[in-house]
């Protein structure tokens, strides 16, 4: 018998997140060539050193522009319930699929709402320090410094839950990325991993 699929993300949804995706990874590639001499290759993601350096300030507009909708579309399933505590107080029995002793998560588990306020405020840090390093003319040398600070450790930070995002849904996790492909996933992925969002889908 064939797994039922279930609808999980619409267009808009999918759009939204690739489009903080992708400008994020281009953020990240060319703020590291930008910060180590050997990796500015990474430049040519944006057309060279030059072009770069004017583009990347705008890529970074257009991933606030992103981060603003993906708040707003999301921010009111993103606080954590009583499930959620529970759930993360279990979190070692879902790193090792031991579903049993997981509290049943909803459409989004406590991890994945931890990642959205994270990431929130890194994207405050990113925009707020980028803004003031586009136009350094107009601040301070003291406060600027500090604004390369927290747009360096954002980087760094930021560069780790990439990596954390992509591993688990992917390689962790098969059948998660599908939802952000074309917005479905099977009811066999559903029940395993959110299985409260499953009942609520399926009716049981």
């Amino acid at each position: 018998m064939a797994d039922r699929i279930l609808h999980r993300f619409n267009f808009a949804e999918r759009i939204v997140h690739w489009v903080v995706g992708v400008t994020f990874v281009l953020l990240l590639a060319t703020g590291l060539a930008f910060a180590y001499p050997a990796l500015f290759w990474l430049t040519a993601l944006l057309g060279g050193g030059p072009s770069a350096r004017v583009l990347h300030p705008w890529v970074g507009v257009l991933f606030g522009i992103g981060m603003v909708f993906m708040i707003a579309i999301w921010i009111r399933d993103m606080f954590l319930s009583d499930t959620d505590w529970r759930w993360l107080g279990a979190v070692r029995h879902y790193a090792t699929r031991d579903s049993a002793n997981v509290p049943p998560a909803g459409k989004y588990n406590a991890g994945q709402k931890m990642f959205f306020w994270f990431q929130g405020l890194l994207a405050v840090v990113f925009v707020v320090s980028g803004v003031l390093l586009w136009f350094p003319a107009s601040f301070g040398a003291g406060l600027l410094q500090w604004m390369r600070l927290a747009h360096y450790f954002a980087t760094l930070g930021g560069g780790l839950l990439l990596i954390v995002h992509v591993y688990l849904g992917t390689i962790a996790y098969p059948g998660t990325a599908r939802a952000m492909i074309d917005g479905t996933v099977t009811e066999r992925w559903a029940r395993h991993h959110h299985p409260g969002w499953h009942e609520e889908q399926t009716g049981g």
